[in-house]
């Protein structure tokens, strides 16, 4: 009977879905989606994280193809809140703060009073513009809480990075049938993904060394790269964990994928990135050689794609070696947006003021062109104390998550540890080049895995394990 009843119900949802999907009315749709998530998240909250890191991984491929349906945007920051409110009833009702005590608290909380502040700007053409700023800088800091409290346990920690290298593998194989098949391909499905397309190109810009940019799943191919920097370093974790040598197979050939999909992206920034961290899981597992057979893979991966698709990735990689052409594309990045944003007004001109996603709400001089340097933004939205305080944060952060990686004492937990801490602390460097905490799936990955390493040290002990498994 309960299966029938099953049967019945599925079958029912699928006619109702599908003659939504048919009248293009999707907002209904969106709704009921929604409520699905509330009652899952209810009832079983942890499980709903794991579809949570599907969602950011599907999200761009959501919003490009349904490009005129903006209301997707939200559903992320809705699955948020919805993850918190319910972890945090929980603790709640059980005498136990959901926000863990961490050093960095003080000068965000201090800055988040002052930016919160600036929601209410006179110079803000609306105060929507400002909440706009206020839910990109702040709302997914509820995500630290959530990871916190998520890994009760050193099986789960075990169980999540798992799943999240599982989960790269369609998503890599993706990115690269893109390549091979070309950006047609993708405008043939929705015309949507047009926003997305772009074009590599080495120090000179020449036929030779163009080639598309492929974007995977995501909204555009800096996070689709930046994606697979994270999960390379997680895949290279998971190699040197002791209870997963069995499957260092597996973990080889994904690894191999996740690099292809790499280079495919042609994202030199985030396979320096990559190069840099690498360097620092290895200082931070005190010079392991256990990742020495998989890094044999990097030069005949090379030499094979430079085989196969042509010297086009070469062009473009090898740039990076050539210091004019850095120092002419970064350093206007670097010093030229903090020396324009010196010139605002010391109170600042407002939350949202230089933030892209409140371009849609209210138009600005800032927020039509994008402000490629994350201080040069906050010194323009939020005024030199503002500023000040946020580039406090930021360092103070960084620390943390350094002194939370070296804290870890379990060999399994140190490993995954070293891959975020090192993740996080390479891509906080980059807010003088660019807005980690405003992209997708950056602005996720910061603050979930920084709730990790909050946690991580914790999971030595056994005692705390037994009393966190209580919860949830």
């Amino acid at each position: 009977m309960p299966a029938m009843l099953t049967v019945l119900c599925a079958g029912a949802a699928i006619l109702w879905a599908a003659s939504r999907v048919t009248s293009g009315n999707y907002r209904d749709l969106l709704v009921a989606a929604l409520l699905g998530q509330v009652v899952w998240v209810v009832a079983r909250w942890r499980e709903s994280v794991y579809a949570f890191m599907v969602y950011v991984i599907m999200e761009g491929f959501l919003i490009n193809y349904f490009s005129e349906f903006p209301a997707l945007n939200l559903v992320k920051d809705a699955f948020v809140v919805v993850l918190f409110t319910v972890m945090a009833t929980i603790l709640i009702l059980r005498h136990t703060s959901p926000i863990p005590k961490m050093s960095w608290l003080l000068p965000f909380g201090a800055f988040a009073v002052i930016y919160l502040a600036e929601v209410f700007n006179p110079a803000l053409p609306t105060i929507l513009v400002g909440l706009v700023g206020a839910r990109v800088t702040l709302l997914y800091f509820l995500l630290v809480p959530v990871a916190y409290w998520f890994f009760e346990n050193r099986a789960r920690v075990l169980q999540f990075f798992v799943f999240m290298v599982t989960l790269s593998i369609p998503v890599s194989l993706f990115g690269i049938l893109q390549y091979l098949e070309g950006p047609q391909w993708m405008l043939a499905m929705s015309p949507g993904f047009e926003k997305a397309v772009f074009y590599a190109f080495g120090s000179r810009v020449n036929d030779q060394a163009r080639y598309f940019r492929t974007f995977s799943t995501f909204v555009h191919t800096g996070g689709f790269s930046l994606y697979l920097a994270f999960i390379m370093l997680v895949t290279l974790a998971l190699w040197g964990v002791p209870a997963m040598q069995r499957r260092r197979i597996w973990i080889a050939f994904a690894f191999l994928i996740q690099f292809l999909a790499q280079l495919t992206t042609g994202g030199r920034t985030s396979l320096i990135l990559f190069g840099v961290a690498l360097v620092m899981v290895l200082i931070l597992q005190r010079g392991s050689l256990k990742l020495a057979p998989l890094l044999v893979l990097f030069p005949i991966v090379l030499v094979g794609t430079v085989g196969i698709f042509g010297t086009g990735f070469m062009e473009r990689y090898s740039s990076v070696f050539d210091v004019d052409y850095v120092r002419g594309r970064n350093m206007p990045l670097l010093t030229g947006w903090i020396k324009e944003s010196m010139k605002a007004d010391w109170v600042g001109l407002g939350a949202g003021y230089a933030t892209v996603a409140s371009r849609h709400i209210g138009v600005t001089p800032l927020n039509t062109v994008v402000v490629e340097n994350g201080l040069a933004r906050m010194r323009f939205e939020a005024g030199l104390p503002g500023f000040v305080l946020y580039v406090v944060f930021v360092l103070s952060l960084m620390l943390y998550c350094l002194r939370q990686a070296m804290a870890v004492r379990d060999i399994q937990t140190r490993w995954f540890s070293s891959a975020c801490a090192t993740f996080l602390i390479v891509t906080l460097a980059t807010v003088i080049l660019g807005n980690p905490f405003d992209t997708s799936p950056t602005n996720v990955y910061i603050w979930f895995f920084v709730g990790f390493l909050a946690r991580a040290p914790l999971l030595d002990e056994a005692l705390t394990e037994e009393k966190l498994s209580e919860i949830g």
